[in-house]
């Protein structure tokens, strides 16, 4: 009985010393400005992997991913496609809502119009210190 208390309470402690130790991304929004002349620097690119998306061109969607992006999504990407297109249909255009820093990376969002779906929440993360710009993840939210 006893035993399991200690072990018990041997377990929350350390716990609590991982979350306590865990680090913390915080977020940071860039001013309109600033937001804005960092989209710019990244807006082909982005441009780029939505139509490559919409044509169902993989060398076109991905030619601007990091190298982790890229192994992980080649394989996936006629699904990705599928679960996109399929649903919300071909890219049309997007407006910048504005860039934030996350931890040690820039995420440009938008808001895009897609033939289906003209209320598409996209968000573009790059490095934060790339002077490639490499997209190293990207996320759409819609209803």
């Amino acid at each position: 009985m006893i035993e399991k208390l200690v072990l018990t309470v041997l377990i929350v402690l350390t716990t609590l010393t991982l979350v306590a130790c865990a680090p913390r991304t915080t977020t940071t929004i860039l001013s309109p400005e600033e937001g804005a002349d960092y989209a710019a620097e990244v807006d082909d690119i982005v441009e780029n992997m939505l139509n490559g998306l919409s044509q169902n061109d993989w060398a076109m969607y991905s030619r601007d991913f990091h190298k982790k992006l890229l192994a992980e999504m080649e394989e996936n990407f006629q699904q990705e496609y599928d679960e996109t297109v399929g649903v919300i249909g071909a890219y049309q255009s997007k407006t910048l809502d504005h860039v934030e820093i996350r931890g040690r990376q820039r995420v440009t969002i938008y808001h895009a119009v897609f033939e289906k779906n003209p209320d598409v929440t996209i968000s573009v993360f790059f490095g934060i210190n790339d002077p490639d710009y490499q997209i190293q993840g990207y996320g759409t939210n819609y209803k």
